[in-house]
């Protein structure tokens, strides 16, 4: 028997949109097909339930009694973790072997406090992409006759997002969305191995929101959703390696290696996995006013705004940075936005707008059609500064500048700004004359807002408290490795001079430089007026 489970526990999650429901259906109805015309039958060959999984299966298990339950070992969210508890224990219970087949390299069972947990995930990485991927089974001669054994209870069909009971502001799709099935995964991947991929190494090319369209690969929701096997893209990788050279060379090199770190994300969270709602580092948290809201400065470089007004605006692209809201509005319109732009967006809410990672963090999983839980915590974390490690500030202008210097991807998504001329695309509000609701073809003002902030002032607050706080945390980490050395020497020195009759007890300071990190000091005069000016209703 072939069952997909709709299951109210994981399909109401914060992170589930119809968008994916949808994607994932694409898939099921393909697979579907090719079962009927491999197997020639004429009825459904998937059954499809609706309900808590171990309820499901124990119903199930009541009419056709079985004692093994095959399913794809997955690095899901906390939600998830809990169902599979369920499971092994309803397993348990009833003597069926449940055997979960591993889909990423992932190593499940392992401790940061186990000093070769990193040695264990390479060897297991290069066991696992070290294997063939298997034949078609659709191709094989007895595909027919294996199939006629499939067991089909009765089945629900595919179930749309309304049909779970998603909220109607949540069970909608996205009309420019990728369509999901393995064939659509297979067609981008030969796509890219042969022609769309040359440049995805050196120039920029995948960092711009413009050119990463085509030159990244988009198998990202194929991965997410289990509609293509990653060992099966690497493979072909290697395939096309062996008469590579020069650019292409690079740039399947570089592919493989966003595969390998995708795969590291993936088991930070593995080992982590309470990273889903709690900081790995943050020690700024006495800062915190609202549910939401660090204050990292004067309360006044928010404006009047509230921690509601700032999260909507950031939802809805409406902050009034071109760039920013372009590319929310891509997310909202097709589902997928290109690495460096989902960086700048965190960044943003974080070091702009003063908001928790938290905050955003149901948003985002909803409007990425590739929502990945192994990735999607650990990289919001990195970029919000709370993983402990580099401080990833982006100034939005300078990326909008670099990435879109002639506005093509802005004014695709923000009609708004459509006819602002050139040298005011990136910050309309420096514009000298602030055109009426009346001026021919210039009624961006009317729709378009203000900045919510200055970017500028607010990320030089944020990032001051944010680096103060990780360079205290580099000193103590720093001061705690040298004190267990200078331990360890002392206890060797002693060990040395007790057999020698000359015990002499000595102690030393440990002195550490401070670093000190320099910030412009930069206030755009013009952008503070627009600011005040929105305020005061003008």
């Amino acid at each position: 028997m072939l069952l997909y489970m709709y299951e109210p526990d994981q399909m109401l999650h914060e992170t589930v949109h119809g968008s994916h429901i949808a994607f994932v259906n694409e898939g099921l109805r393909e697979l579907e097909q090719r079962l009927r015309k491999s197997s020639g039958k004429n009825e459904s060959c998937i059954t499809t339930r609706h309900g808590e999984a171990t309820a499901l299966l124990e119903a199930l298990y009541t009419v056709h009694p079985f004692c093994r339950l095959i399913s794809h070992e997955e690095t899901g969210h906390n939600a998830s973790y809990a169902r599979d508890k369920r499971v092994k224990q309803w397993c348990l219970e009833r003597d069926v072997s449940w055997i979960e087949v591993p889909q990423s390299g992932v190593v499940r069972g392992l401790s940061l406090r186990d000093p070769s947990w990193h040695d264990v995930c390479n060897l297991q990485a290069e066991s696992f992409f070290a294997l063939r991927p298997k034949e078609n089974p659709f191709e094989r001669g007895d595909a027919k006759t294996v199939l006629s054994r499939l067991v089909t209870a009765s089945t629900e069909g595919f179930l749309k997002a309304e049909d779970l009971g998603l909220p109607s502001e949540m069970a909608g799709d996205r009309a420019e969305r990728q369509r999901g099935g393995e064939s659509r995964a297979l067609e981008l991947l030969s796509s890219f191995l042969d022609s769309r991929g040359e440049k995805y190494a050196g120039g920029g090319t995948i960092s711009s929101p413009n050119s990463a369209w085509t030159q990244c690969s988009r198998l990202s929701p194929y991965f997410s959703w289990g509609h293509i096997s990653i060992r099966t893209v690497v493979h072909a990788v290697n395939k096309r390696q062996e008469a590579a050279s020069g650019r292409w060379a690079k740039s399947l090199e570089a592919y493989l290696v966003r595969i390998l770190w995708r795969r590291s994300r993936m088991q930070d969270f593995e080992m982590r996995c309470w990273m889903e709602h709690r900081s790995v580092f943050q020690p700024w948290e006495h800062l915190r006013q609202g549910e939401f809201t660090f204050m990292f400065g004067d309360p006044s470089l928010l404006g009047k705004t509230t921690e509601q007004q700032r999260i909507a605006a950031f939802e809805q692209g409406k902050t009034g940075y071109p760039m920013v809201d372009a590319c929310m509005r891509c997310l909202l319109h097709t589902g997928w936005l290109n690495f460096r732009m989902r960086c700048m967006l965190a960044s943003f809410a974080t070091f702009n707008l003063w908001l928790d990672w938290r905050a955003i963090k149901g948003h985002l999983a909803r409007v990425f059609l590739d929502y990945e839980p192994g990735i999607h915590y650990v990289q919001l974390q990195l970029h919000a500064g709370t993983f402990g490690g580099m401080c990833h500030c982006y100034s939005v202008r300078k990326q909008a500048a670099e990435q879109d210097p002639e506005g093509v991807f802005i004014r695709k998504y923000v009609p708004e700004l459509s006819n602002v001329p050139q040298q005011f695309i990136h910050e309309p509000w420096k514009m000298s004359e602030r055109p009426s609701a009346r001026s021919s073809n210039r009624r961006w003002t009317t729709r378009y807002p203000m900045p919510i902030v200055d970017d500028r002032r607010t990320a030089e607050a944020s990032r001051k408290v944010i680096e103060e706080a990780q360079q205290k945390n580099y000193a103590a980490k720093a001061s705690s490795a040298a004190e267990d050395r200078d331990s360890e020497d002392e206890m060797l020195q002693l060990a040395l001079k007790a057999s020698m009759g000359d015990v002499i007890m000595k102690s030393g300071e440990l002195k550490l430089d401070q670093v000190q990190v320099s910030l412009q000091d930069a206030e755009d005069a013009e952008l503070q007026r627009a600011i005040e000016a929105s305020l005061a209703g003008a």
